[in-house]
């Protein structure tokens, strides 16, 4: 993933993110927390359906009336607040649409959460699906996807029917636009995947997540997009009537104002403000490993929204990944090891449930159901030997990792248990006095798994008995596991047009939201099983909004 960092006065031609690159910038962001967007003094600007104030103006950013705002530093139709996967792609769709666009981007390189893109959701009707299918050089596991019908309702009843029906209808119905975009303009697959248990399909492009934001920021500058680093937007501008005029914003260290007829705010959620996440994910989410934690996701998109009117939606929710034992590195020995399926236990003891994931949800799930948010894999020196000589039984946490044996998966988890990541006890009595877990009840729980497992049928649970083995050859081990999240999941409310909606349900005229910053299309969770949601919603939301944007211009004209 290489930097392309040609910069003048701010601005950059082909850059993108890669996460060593950006790690200083989170950091400090981070740890600025709400201090780097102080409120500016509104009181209760946001409100719920009913009208009533919302408790949001601590963290509101209030927006700045025009008249307020000086002079305009640069003009445009269309105005893009963030620089990643749904900010870019709605830069370079406006630019095709004939909008004139700027997009600011407060990093020193663009690309956001590009980086950790692997897999993207498509359907039958795009383009690539249909014209790459038998190319011999794209590995291609994928299968016909359902119909419209059958992908609406199964989003639907994931979301326990509560996501806006026309968000997602507009979603199913729209989604290989975005991916013949792409394709056009010279992305192509390097694997087509089927969904796991659902009727989706997904495309992993060359250079994944990278390869096709490269194409995306290619296609922006090739219709004349302003792309402006090092610039964070500070606050919305609205004029009289309410409706959003453009955004202030730091350009080469300069308080201006950018003016616009429209304003797409995408900036990635609030993974890496504190005291967000202390107020709407308490528990596990302070506890949580956050696999953004490189990038400034610091939820300023999300409070200058909510300054010009905007209402939250569902800020509790994050997309999962699977549980992480805390200070140890993904995909190592240790974190291989300790999401294999053997036995997930709680501080007293009780098994957890079937431990044969297939999705990264059900780690997550039961991490964060659980008192005090962790769990424990109990492990044996027979899995030790399995693991070490035999494929491993779950895959890596990422579409490309390896389930390949791992030879030195003893030594491994010896030093773990030597810098305390790991626990060990020669009995099941001495693991539960190390790892903390109440002994009666763990002793009882692998007196009865191991029943099970001998006689090859797990009765409580129904595991697979081809992951059913007697846990019960000294030593013992055991991994304290923790949630862990790829981003925070919703921001503030839209409707089916992506338009940004206030306390009423009525439209903010001129403003738009996509991404990690907006919701009502996650409502009760993120199904992995349904391939690349999360970046093939920000693709979506990005693509659709200059739709809408340009037809909103066109009316004001």
């Amino acid at each position: 993933m290489t930097r392309y960092a040609k910069e003048k006065k701010g601005l950059t031609r082909r850059t993108f993110l890669t996460g060593a690159a950006f790690t200083g910038v989170a950091t400090a962001a981070a740890a600025a927390g709400l201090a780097g967007c102080a409120p500016t003094g509104a009181e209760e600007v946001s409100t719920d359906r009913a009208g009533n104030a919302a408790q949001t103006s601590d963290l509101a950013i209030a927006a700045v009336p025009v008249a307020e705002a000086g002079e305009p530093a640069r003009e445009c139709d269309y105005l893009v607040i963030g620089g990643g996967n749904c900010g870019m792609m709605s830069a370079a769709h406006a630019g095709s649409l004939g909008l004139s666009t700027i997009l600011l981007e407060k990093s020193s390189v663009t690309g956001g959460s590009s980086v950790g893109t692997e897999v993207t959701m498509a359907f039958s009707d795009c383009k690539i699906m249909q014209e790459c299918a038998d190319d011999p050089n794209v590995i291609n596991m994928s299968q016909p996807t359902g119909t419209y019908d059958e992908l609406y309702t199964y989003f639907m009843m994931h979301n326990s029917w509560e996501a806006n029906a026309e968000l997602v209808s507009n979603y199913v119905k729209n989604n290989h636009r975005q991916h013949d975009f792409l394709y056009e303009h010279g992305a192509y697959p390097m694997m087509l995947l089927p969904s796991l248990d659902a009727p989706g399909g997904g495309i992993m492009y060359e250079g994944q997540g990278v390869g096709a934001f490269e194409v995306m920021q290619a296609a922006a500058e090739e219709y004349g997009v302003e792309i402006i680093t090092s610039a964070p937007a500070t606050a919305l501008v609205v004029d009289e009537a309410g409706a959003v005029a453009g955004a202030l914003a730091k350009i080469d260290g300069e308080s201006a104002f950018v003016k616009a007829k429209a304003v797409f705010v995408g900036t990635g959620g609030f993974s890496n403000n504190q005291e967000m996440i202390e107020r709407y994910i308490p528990g596990y989410g302070t506890l949580a490993w956050k696999n953004d934690a490189h990038l400034a996701h610091d939820g300023d998109g999300i409070r200058m929204m909510l300054g010009a009117g905007a209402v939250e939606s569902d800020l509790s929710l994050a997309q999962p990944s699977a549980s992480s034992v805390e200070n140890v590195a993904w995909d190592t020995p240790i974190d291989k090891a300790a999401r294999e399926p053997y036995v997930w236990v709680n501080a007293v003891g009780k098994r957890l449930g079937n431990e044969k994931w297939s999705v990264m949800d059900v780690m997550f799930k039961v991490g964060i159901k659980e008192n005090d948010y962790v769990y424990f894999n109990v492990i044996d020196s027979a899995a030790v030997e399995r693991m070490a000589s035999e494929p491993l039984m779950t895959s890596a946490r990422t579409v490309l990792g390896s389930s390949d044996p791992v030879p030195d998966m003893a030594e491994a988890l010896e030093q773990g248990v030597s810098d305390g990541t790991v626990f060990k006890g020669e009995t099941i009595e001495e693991l539960a006095a190390a790892a903390g877990i109440d002994a009666e009840g763990l002793a009882t729980t692998m007196d009865a798994y191991n029943k099970m497992a001998k006689a090859g049928e797990d009765t409580e649970f129904f595991k697979d008995p081809a992951a059913l083995f007697p846990v019960d050859q000294p030593p013992f081990y055991a991994f304290r596991l923790i949630p862990s999240w790829y981003s925070t999941l919703c921001g503030v409310k839209i409707n089916g047009k992506i338009q940004v909606v206030n306390g009423q349900g009525k439209p903010i005229p001129g403003l738009y939201a996509g991404g990690l910053d907006s919701g009502e299309f996650f409502k009760d969770n993120y199904n992995h099983g349904f391939s690349g949601g999360c970046s093939g919603y920000s693709y979506f939301t990005g693509f659709f909004a200059a739709d809408q944007v340009k037809e909103y211009i066109d009316g004001l004209q």
